[in-house]
């Protein structure tokens, strides 16, 4: 297994700790318990989106680390690289959703017993499109960055800068 594979390998095994900070950061909504069953209140809806934005928050983070670090210990660039990080951040966006929503809140209308006022949170849900798409897109983004602002050939540059410019121009 080369280096560039075991690098995307752990960037898309990334996906289990941010789950975890996924779980200790999101506040989800919660159902209130009426006498007519499971209402939820418009102050308590909040929930909803803060999940969503928390994971697509973690995803940004992840994929601008994920990118510099593959950038920084794979060499030379290549575009598989790149196609590469773009898959090993969308598995890693995978794997954090299906273990948050694994290991979070059951569904509220599992809830049995309540009382009347009792709130029961809601499962952790991403019900959107693009906070998936935003994890490989900052990972590619800040690869990209990285590689630009790097001084990556910048070598080359500074020899020919010691020959004169009649020198270069001449076949």
């Amino acid at each position: 297994m080369t280096r560039t594979s075991r690098v995307l390998l752990a960037v898309a095994a990334s996906g289990i700790p941010a789950a975890f900070v996924w779980l200790w950061l999101g506040s989800p909504s919660e159902w209130l318990a009426t006498e007519r069953g499971l209402v939820l209140t418009e102050s308590a809806a909040t929930g909803r989106f803060q999940v969503v934005a928390v994971f697509t928050i973690i995803g940004v983070v992840l994929g601008v680390v994920a990118g510099v670090v593959v950038h920084r210990t794979t060499r030379p660039a290549r575009w598989q690289v790149v196609v590469g990080l773009a898959a090993a951040s969308s598995a890693a966006a995978l794997v954090c959703w299906r273990l948050g929503v694994q290991l979070g809140p059951a569904p509220p209308q599992e809830a049995t017993g309540l009382e009347v006022l009792e709130t029961v949170p809601s499962q952790f849900a991403v019900d959107a499109i693009t906070p998936f798409l935003l994890w490989p897109l900052a990972a590619v983004l800040s690869y990209t960055l990285s590689l630009y602002l790097s001084s990556e050939g910048a070598d080359e540059d500074d020899e020919l800068d010691d020959e004169p410019l009649s020198a270069r121009s001449q076949p």
